[in-house]
């Protein structure tokens, strides 16, 4: 990974998939935030209207903030090991603070 926001982000959500401090995919999401385990949800941007709207209301339902990147689904699933990940549930506290950090960080970079 290189030294840019988004690839800082990247590498962040990667090293929280390899240290099993989340979970990837919206129904794996939906399944953590039902057991209460989530911090922090973060969100593609190319993800469907039927998708964001489902990840709104569960996350609003549950109270955990919910972050919509810049990131595509590819993106994210590349950093991670995986196809496509439309969403990911970070389940420890440290780390979901330090991937809201980078996002934010990501997110100033591109304005």
């Amino acid at each position: 990974m290189g030294n840019t926001p988004k690839e800082k982000l990247l590498g962040m959500l990667g090293l929280c998939i390899r240290a099993r401090r989340a979970v990837c995919g919206t129904v794996n999401v939906c399944e953590a935030l039902k057991a209460g385990k989530v911090k922090l949800v973060v969100a593609a941007c190319d993800n469907s209207a039927a998708t964001d709207k489902r990840l709104s209301d569960r996350t609003a339902f549950y109270g955990v903030k919910l972050i919509k990147t810049e990131l595509t689904a590819a993106e994210i699933g590349a950093a991670t090991g995986k196809s496509l990940v439309a969403a990911m549930a970070i389940t420890d506290e440290s780390m979901a603070g330090a991937v809201e950090k980078k996002a934010e960080e990501a997110s100033a970079n591109n304005k």
